[in-house]
């Protein structure tokens, strides 16, 4: 038997051991980022971009992350993508949020620094670390200088390619492209749906189209903006007067609560008051003496009046709940015609803001149809024709980077996902490819294989004249062969997996819908009181011991 100062003596050594091993932890941690913050030059190649980025390529094959502006400048770094099993899927993707510190839901509270998220079901670029060949759990991993270097200088929206074979943007013309409205004019999105709230949903933060250079254009633009704030300001006024007519309901039905609540214990009283008097009454019938029947008489009286005092309480709570519910229903009346009056005014407002934000259009060889986006919610869909449908058209990526022709008319670039080629079929042959030199310049996209794809697309005039006018800079155009990817949802640009190329990273984390509440996302607690949200932990660091580098 061990004595009490025998077992408070191994308390304290466990303790001891315990604080040990969790300070190594941590210095170990902050070893590991330590390690990622002094990335060494081989991992970047230093350069500078002369506007925004426009674009980002992944190669899987080479490892490679490539950002470039409007004017085709480029930052490389290298990258570490999906493993076996979890590899990162190839396609066409855009980013949807962006974090400076943030922390993995699905991998034990990973840390991922600079994370730009590029899927719902937790894809992302961030920091990590480096082996030289494919290693993450699908997401991209990046230097972390590179990482933090980059983050400031992208905004959500931003496309991001990820292909097999590395390549760059080609400038591209083409009569399917569509052009500006002249700058007098108005561009009239008319979104099929929209919300009933001003949340910007998936538009926070979105890109906004640089005009500066363009004196006709920014006017152009401030004149929308001044629209979308006349219609924001009807819009805050229409939502307040109905949000306080559901503030006044919630009231009338707290009320209509609480004296249901009443009337509910009244009533069991008044059937209790009433039992005791039912007795009462019987035991005045039975009796027999004078003295018993007095003492019952006075026993029945008591009852009688306490079943009276209750019974009156009970017939006022009684008509207090039909006032109640009478107050309710009125009240609520009055709040769904306000509620009612609210929608046009914030559909005008959504249409007013979506005018001043860059166009996404997405053609499906697959579906035969244009789908249009704006802020990343749909606006419409149409069928369109493609020539030989039953052959490949590839898959296209056009973005309008600026204007040209005095701002008359819009400047294009095109990124193409080339097929893989036949050596590279196996996985197993780049899977652990070392490190080979990233200061190279990307084969350029084959300008002409896009304009080809262009020419076997049929618009009908009448579609065409909806989309004409709608474009801005970093409006953009997906030509492929694939439907629209699951990943493509609420508050999501459209997302196109090939299809033919490996999806591990998917196919382990099953698509959620965008999380909306307080800063734009749903808000939930833990048992300590802690923020998070459904895919994402905040303010959580190594609570649950140190959280390295290379687990994501």
């Amino acid at each position: 038997m061990f004595s009490v100062s025998a077992l408070a003596c191994a308390r304290n050594f466990a303790s001891t051991i315990l604080v040990v091993l969790a300070a190594n932890s941590f210095a170990d941690s902050a070893e590991a980022r330590n390690r990622l913050r002094d990335a060494g030059d081989d991992e970047i190649v230093q350069s500078s971009l002369s506007g925004p980025p426009v674009i980002a390529v992944v190669s899987i094959k080479d490892q490679r992350v490539s950002v470039y502006d409007a004017k085709g400048e480029a930052l490389h770094a290298r990258v570490s993508t999906g493993q076996t099993g979890y590899e990162t899927p190839v396609g066409v993707f855009s980013v949807l949020q962006k974090q400076e510190e943030h922390y993995s839901n699905i991998y034990d509270d990973a840390s991922m620094p600079f994370m730009q998220r590029i899927t719902w079901s937790g894809i992302a670029l961030h920091a990590g670390a480096l082996p030289g060949y494919p290693a993450s759990h699908g997401c991209i991993r990046m230097p972390y200088e590179f990482a933090q270097q980059l983050f400031p200088l992208t905004r959500l929206g931003l496309r991001v390619v990820v292909a097999h074979d590395d390549t760059a943007p080609a400038p591209i013309s083409h009569p399917l492209l569509p052009k500006p409205l002249p700058a007098g004019e108005a561009a009239v999105a008319v979104p099929a749906t929209f919300e009933n709230d001003v949340t910007d949903q998936g538009q926070r933060g979105a890109f906004e189209p640089d005009v500066s250079n363009w004196p006709a254009r920014a006017a152009q633009m401030q004149a929308l903006k001044t629209i979308a704030s006349e219609k924001s300001l009807e819009a805050q006024t229409a939502i307040s007067q109905a949000d306080d007519l559901k503030a006044v309901v919630d009231d009338k039905a707290a009320a209509r609560k609480i004296a249901a609540k009443a009337l509910g214990r009244l009533e069991a009283a008044k059937k209790k008051a009433d039992k005791v008097v039912t007795r009462a009454d019987q035991r005045l019938l039975a009796a027999k003496k004078p003295a018993t029947q007095k003492k019952a008489e006075e026993a029945k009286a008591k009852a009688a009046a306490k079943a009276k005092v209750i019974g009156d309480k009970y017939d006022a709570a009684k008509a207090d709940v039909e006032k109640a519910e009478k107050e309710l229903a009125a009240a609520t009346e009055e709040w769904k015609k306000a509620d009612a009056v609210k929608a046009p005014f914030v559909a005008a407002m959504q249409k007013a803001k979506w005018k001043t934000l860059p166009l996404s259009m997405f053609i499906s060889r697959k579906t035969q149809r244009l789908y249009v986006r704006q802020g990343n919610e749909p606006v419409f869909d149409a069928p369109i024709t493609i020539s030989e449908p039953d052959d490949p058209i590839g898959t296209h990526v056009f973005t309008a980077v600026s204007y040209k022709d005095q701002g008359k008319d819009l400047r294009w670039q095109v990124v193409s996902i080339a097929r893989r080629s036949a050596e590279d079929d196996d996985p197993a042959s780049y899977q652990k490819r070392r490190r080979a030199d990233i200061d190279y310049d990307a084969p350029q996209t084959d300008a002409k294989e896009a304009s080809a794809a262009l020419d076997r697309i049929t618009i009908p005039p009448d579609v065409a004249s909806r989309i004409s006018g709608y474009v801005w800079p970093g409006s953009s155009l997906i030509v492929s062969d694939e439907p629209l990817s699951k990943e493509t949802g609420k508050a999501t640009d459209f997302v196109v997996v090939i299809s033919t190329e490996p999806q591990g990273a998917l196919k382990k984390r099953p698509r959620k819908s965008a999380p909306y509440g307080r800063d734009g996302y749903y808000d939930y607690y833990d048992s300590r009181g802690d923020r998070y949200d459904r895919y994402d932990r905040y303010e959580r660091r190594y609570r649950n011991g140190p959280t390295f580098f290379n687990w994501w």
